[in-house]
């Protein structure tokens, strides 16, 4: 820590935006509930209370687990087949089926499901076919009508609905698309048109991830990488030549323009750095180089920033806003100082100089720099100097600057006024929804993942910041809002509206949504199969309330039966809190390391252990299912009961985020923070034994490893059509009578006795939309078929 500290920092999850305090190991397993306040005596009591209910409760759960483990015998060699990641041997013993009775009731039930499961399967596949040899078609038609981004957009699903990525990449009319895509970029460069060179890069980057090509993928990553740079610093202070490429990118792909340019966006910039001083900047160098993971000091500081200031003077259409940059003696000046004042840096430093001397040197030298070449204002320098160092030590490491300090404040507090949406900017500059936050206004008024807003309020984003759009689509509780939304597949921008709301998460969810009590909380239906005791919880973020949350869960569930499975659904969970990471993890596992976490040296810098008398879940079978969107704290989880075999894993690997970034003060006249990595969290070595593994996708690239992430005991894949389809009808089954009805992709109206009659969330199953969900239903079901004769089965799957 350095001196100049004066608050104590928090650990944040960058996705989600919570945080609990950093510290010692000992601190982060206590209960978020149990923190200082007047409250604390009674909401510690009630978790006891709620501790020994479950204890109760669970152990009776535990009891018939344990008698249906002791049968052993084809259910034990599913089970332990699906563990060991054997998916062959999977496939086989589901085919076989169960050893008991051939009358009894129940085998002919599962191979009744076991069917349904084949069927699925078998239409899932003839339908990727069939759009696999359509994408073909369709790469021709835009190969023969000279339309470029089509044909590469084509090429990426072909890619997609294939067994073998890499024999893809041989498909003489892919490599075609490949060749044109690289003979159109240098003219592309040289015209400055960043925008359309961004999305040639992004789907040129697609073709190659997941392959054998892994030189090529890291090329396009690099040049994206510096594409966005240029991009970014359009979007903040060239706007009206941002919007000029946008109106090109409109043209090209035969939509309309956008709005006309807005010119008060040409003076945004102004609003973005104002109260941004040298001294704010200077103190997140110290910080960052005494506490940042990576350990090497001040001198990645300075490589990252002299690159950004160099990169900020290589575009034309900065001197729209700043004149002396249209100056080419000025221009080259510049250059030639900042290569001047880069090598004699480093010189410094080789000769030992201490780090505070030489920070007085640079901060000076680039005053003196600045004031005889460009003349840009200081704020916008030390901005950009200070934003180049953080992003080249990692993605998550930043400064808050003054600007976006009441947004980032509102987030760590963890509630807000809005309408309940994660939003980025996308590779190509647009506004991106990364997903809408489960049972809030914008998914219940039909915002889904991937949704670009093309507008708010009928003003056009093009060239909005993340900030701008946060700025315009939050406001005062019980206000509407109306986002335009581009949708895949829809040929016209959706009109989405939503009434503004109080955004608390709640994060524990069931399978069906059945009514609200006096207090608006939701009733739910815990039972996915309740003739086999399978019962489903979804996860949304892992939240200071989670913990209690699924203890009332349980409790509800033993209300109606005693479960005999579980399916534990961490998809599109984007994280939360260590704590609660912890907290819920410790249910299923009796023993051992839970996660660790591993500072700059090293060296470990906590240990979070099992604790046997928590484990209360440790009998129950359980099954995880995750997806590219579970990070952070779904991957502690996930991969510590993979770790502990303590819970099977099935879906797709998961995000690859597992730092951790504590927030610390900044000093300076006006409020700024600093957020910046200072550990990895390490998953448990379990059964194994040996180091435990780093998941950090960030780590493995620097090591040039494909190792990270959780990778699932059992992959299944879901195509796009399966994705959008199981989103929207989970959507529209959660729904009440005089719940508002989410739009149409072609934002047709719907017929008005549909309004009350939601469709049934079994049809996920029952149509096979999502076959993640249906194999591990049907794996648990096999679970709860212990052999036996003589009705032994019955006794079993009755409650």
């Amino acid at each position: 820590m350095v001196e100049t500290m004066k608050e104590r920092p928090r650990v944040v999850d960058p996705l989600l935006g919570t945080g609990c305090p950093r510290g010692a190991a000992s601190m982060l397993p206590v209960p978020p509930m149990a923190t200082s306040g007047s409250s604390r005596p009674r909401k510690e009591h009630h978790m006891k209370s709620l501790h020994a209910c479950l204890v109760v409760t669970i152990l009776s759960m535990s009891t018939i687990a344990q008698a249906e483990t002791s049968k052993g015998g084809w259910s034990d060699r599913v089970w332990n087949a699906a563990i060991d990641g054997d998916r062959s041997t999977v496939d086989e013993l589901l085919r076989a089926g169960p050893t008991g009775s051939a009358s009894s009731r129940d085998v002919q039930a599962f191979r009744n499901r076991y069917d349904e499961w084949m069927k699925h399967q078998a239409d899932s596949r003839a339908a990727m076919a069939e759009r696999r040899a359509e994408t073909k078609q369709e790469m021709q038609k835009a190969i023969d009508e000279d339309r470029l981004l089509d044909a590469l957009r084509s090429a990426v699903e072909y890619q997609t609905l294939s067994d073998d990525y890499d024999s893809v990449l041989a498909d003489p009319m892919v490599n075609k698309v490949i060749d044109w895509s690289g003979a159109t970029l240098p003219s592309v460069l040289t015209d400055h048109d960043w925008l359309y060179a961004q999305e040639i890069l992004f789907r040129l980057r697609t073709l190659y991830e997941d392959t054998s090509y892994r030189g090529m993928w890291d090329e396009y990553d690099q040049r994206i990488e510096a594409n966005t740079k240029r991009l970014g610093l359009l979007r903040r202070y060239a706007r009206e030549r941002l919007y000029d490429l946008y109106v090109k990118r409109n043209e090209r792909l035969g939509e309309d323009p956008p709005d006309p340019f807005n010119p008060q966006l040409a003076e945004r910039w102004r609003n973005e750095v104002e109260s941004i001083d040298r001294a704010m900047v200077r103190d997140a160098f110290g910080t960052s180089a005494a506490e940042h993971i990576s350990s090497e000091g001040w001198p990645p500081l300075y490589e990252g920033g002299f690159e950004s200031l160099e990169v900020f003077g290589s575009i034309p259409a900065m001197s729209m806003t700043f004149p002396n940059m249209a100056d080419a003696d000025r221009m080259r000046a510049w250059d030639e100082a900042l290569d001047a004042l880069e090598r004699e840096t480093l010189v410094r430093f080789s000769e030992g100089q201490s780090p505070r001397r030489v920070a007085t040197f640079v901060f000076d030298a680039l005053d003196r720099i600045n004031d005889r070449t460009l003349d840009i204002p200081d704020s916008v320098l030390w901005r950009e100097f200070g934003d180049g160092a953080m992003a080249g030590l990692d993605p998550y490491t930043q400064i808050i600057w003054p600007y976006d300090i009441e947004q980032f404040n509102r987030q760590m507090e963890g509630k807000f006024i809005g309408v309940g949406i994660m939003i980025s900017e996308d590779e190509v500059g647009d506004i991106k929804v990364v997903y809408p936050l489960e049972g809030k206004p914008a998914q219940a008024a039909g915002v889904q993942p991937d949704d670009i807003i093309v507008d708010v309020n009928g003003q056009s984003t093009a060239g909005w910041t993340v900030q701008d759009a946060v700025h315009h689509i939050t406001g005062p509780r019980s206000t509407w809002v109306t986002l335009g939304v581009k949708r895949e597949g829809a040929d016209e921008p959706i009109r989405i509206r939503i009434q503004r709301d109080l955004i608390k998460m709640h994060s524990v969810k069931g399978w069906r949504r059945e009514a609200r009590d006096e207090q608006g909380d939701d009733v739910w239906d815990w039972y996915i199969d309740r003739d086999s005791g399978i019962a489903y919880v979804k996860l949304t973020q892992f939240n200071e309330d989670t913990y209690m949350d699924l203890g009332r869960a349980l409790e509800s569930m033993h209300s109606v039966a005693v479960p005999r499975g579980l399916i534990l659904d961490l998809r599109y969970n984007p994280g939360g809190l260590l704590t609660s990471a912890y907290q819920i993890s410790d249910l299923f596992v009796e023993g051992g390391t839970i996660v660790s976490g591993e500072d700059k040296n090293g060296a470990q810098s906590f240990d979070l252990p099992a604790k046997r008398h928590t484990t209360l879940l440790g009998d129950l079978p359980t099954v995880v299912l995750i997806n590219q969107g579970s990070a952070s704290a779904s991957e502690i989880v996930s991969g510590c009961l993979q770790a502990h075999e303590a819970g099977l894993v099935i879906g797709e690997r998961s995000f690859g985020k597992g730092s951790v970034q504590t927030v610390h003060p900044v000093r300076s006249q006006a409020e700024a923070k600093l957020k910046c990595t200072t550990q990895y969290y390490r998953l448990p070595s379990g059964l194994t034994g040996g180091p435990g593994r780093l998941v950090d996708k960030e780590v493995a690239k620097e090591f040039d490893s494909s190792d990270w992430g959780v990778v699932p005991d059992l992959e299944v894949a879901m195509n796009a059509d399966q994705i959008e389809e199981a989103l929207t009808l989970r959507l529209e089954a959660d729904r009440l009578p005089g719940d508002p009805r989410p739009p149409n992709p072609d934002g047709a109206a719907e017929e008005s006795e549909l309004e009350s009659t939601p469709p049934d969330i079994d049809e996920l199953i029952d149509r096979g939309l999502d076959p993640q969900l249906e194999l591990a239903l049907l794996i648990l079901q096999a679970r709860a078929l212990a052999d036996g004769e003589d009705g032994s089965q019955r006794a079993l799957l009755d409650p």
